[in-house]
């Protein structure tokens, strides 16, 4: 396989590699840890992180010789995020020095699948510096590179922080020797998504992901009994959340899976510092009834808030399967669909039981099919960790019935007024709209001309892949462009104007992956832009992509 032209090694020269940025002035210390998630069909989901940067402006590119503090970590980190354990963070790094002061972005370098491999990840038995090893029918495990959704692009997450002198002088509130503890959140329990080249897949990670400061932040823990389940029920999720700005739906602040004992943690979960935030937890599973455990506390001083001090005990429900019926409009190709109920006789606002990115190409869900449980919800307030009152109700919806949602990379979440019934099997799931998620407010729709160069005859099938920050946001193929020797492709509706990102607009890396059908395993060829394309109020952009 080739792996030419990531996005990584056009920067260099561009940016110096190693220590950190010079600093002047007052300055702040901070440790960085990281957790996260994976989906449960995968064993172990590694990535390699050997570089953190930090920036103070909210529009600093990725490849911008300045105005990163950058940080070449001295031992790589390789972080399994199918098994970080659960209340607890992977170090990153430690007494880093940075300017005091605030900062608006967050970039994590992450060793590409394709590079050499590095000696953190050799040493615990890797054959890629980013690697999804995967659960088989038959029990087996398939090893395969994890990518990234541009080539050597690393993650990019924005953030708002705020690093105080650590002398204690200066005028802050800051004591001598104060460090800021920063959380990492790569939440992928949803967001590995595939595609195929010839009889080949390829996996590309695109990540929710957050920071928090450890200081502002708590825990919820418990446990799950499921002995009323089949063994082989599916997988079970618990998430916290609340209430979106707009009045209109819960939100999914953290979400993790049940360990095999039964147990769970959410964790980092940022608190209000006067009285803490109320969390509402749901426990999904489409092998069971739901559990909505409602205004669940939280405070800010790292205590671990217990959810009951006996397992919940999970009842089972009929699997049913969805799927989404083909639009006259494609969904965008980093759309995540979610899937919400709602308590009934209660004014309350839907949570979210489910979701899943799209499959980025297709625009279907994962496998063409997505299960969900028909059954009840079973709900009740938190008792300061005693046992809950639970009661059983149908949900406003109906049983097995859901409203169908959608969101994305600078879009607004959306969500459908009408229930459907979801009542189809795995061979022949129920197809549901999901609705169309518009530009953010203030955004508008641009367009972004690609130019392909590659020699003629060399490929016959591809794609382009245009993501922001830390995730997928368009797809486009160029079969037609690639059997011709090349050409320009023009994708329209990408979000796009100042008021969407600060200062010139949405900055959007772009990548091309090419291979020819007979022999797409020895043919694979992934390339990233150089740079960034940013579209700002005037909503148009150009970018490039060559094949030697």
């Amino acid at each position: 396989m080739r792996f030419p032209g990531t996005f990584r090694s056009a920067l260099v020269g561009a940016v110096a590699v190693g220590g950190l940025a010079a600093l002047a002035g007052c300055t702040a210390r901070t440790n960085v840890g990281a957790t996260g998630a994976a989906p449960p069909d995968i064993a172990h989901l590694w990535v390699t992180v050997d570089e953190l940067w930090f920036a103070d402006a909210a529009d600093t590119l990725p490849e911008s010789a300045t105005g990163w503090t950058r940080r070449t970590l001295s031992d790589p980190v390789v972080i399994d995020l199918a098994n970080v354990d659960p209340g607890t963070l992977v170090p990153l790094v430690s007494n880093l020095s940075v300017a005091a002061g605030n900062y608006r972005q967050l970039h994590l370098g992450i060793a590409d699948s394709s590079e050499r491999l590095v000696a953190a990840a050799r040493a615990v038995g890797l054959e890629y510096n980013a690697q999804v090893d995967l659960v088989e029918d038959d029990g087996t495990i398939t090893k395969a590179p994890l990518e990234l959704p541009v080539p050597g692009a690393g993650l990019t997450i924005p953030v708002d922080l705020s690093f105080e002198d650590d002398s204690g002088s200066g005028g802050t509130d800051s004591a001598a020797g104060d460090v800021t503890n920063l959380a990492i959140t790569l939440d992928a329990a949803r967001d590995v998504v595939t595609y195929e080249y010839g009889a080949n897949t390829g996996y590309i990670l695109s990540p929710s992901a957050s920071v928090d400061d450890v200081a502002a932040a708590g825990e919820i823990r418990g446990s799950v009994d499921t002995r009323g389940l089949p063994e082989d029920h599916p997988a079970i999720t618990v998430s916290a959340q609340v209430e979106d700005g707009n009045g209109t739906r819960h939100v999914v602040v953290q979400r993790r899976g049940v360990a095999s004992d039964g147990s769970f943690s959410l964790y980092p979960l940022p608190a209000a510092k006067k009285g803490g935030t109320l969390y509402d937890v749901v426990i999904a599973c489409a092998g069971a009834d739901t559990v909505i455990v409602r205004d669940v506390p939280v405070n800010d001083d790292g205590a671990v808030t217990t959810l009951q001090s006996t397992p919940v005990v999970l009842t089972p429900a009929s699997t049913v399967y969805a799927d989404l019926a083909v639009r006259s409009t494609a969904l965008p190709a980093g759309t995540r669909v979610e899937f919400h109920q709602t308590l009934a006789g209660r004014g309350d606002l839907p949570y979210v039981i489910d979701g899943t990115a799209v499959d980025p190409l297709t625009r279907q869900l994962p496998g063409e099919k997505f299960a969900l449980a028909s059954g009840s919800l079973v709900e009740g307030n938190h008792a300061g960790g005693d046992a809950i009152s639970f009661a059983t109700a149908t949900p406003a919806e109906g049983s097995g019935s859901y409203l169908v949602g959608s969101t994305g990379p600078y879009r607004a979440d959306t969500l459908e007024t009408d229930p459907v019934a979801v009542t189809g099997s795995s061979r022949d799931p129920s197809l549901v709209v999901a609705p169309l998620p518009e530009i953010a407010e203030g955004g508008r729709s641009a367009a972004l001309a690609v130019t392909i160069l590659v020699p003629a005859g060399s490929f016959n099938r591809g794609f382009v892949t245009v993501g922001a920050g830390h995730r997928v946001v368009e797809t486009a193929s160029v079969d037609t462009l690639l059997e011709r020797g090349g050409g320009v492709i023009t994708i329209i509706g990408l979000p796009a104007g100042s008021a969407l990102a600060p200062a010139a607009g949405v900055p959007y890396q772009v990548a091309l992956r090419a291979w020819n059908s007979r022999n797409a395993s020895g043919t694979i060829t992934r390339v990233a832009g150089a740079a960034s394309a940013t579209l700002g109020d005037g909503g148009v952009g150009a970018v490039s992509l060559r094949i030697q």
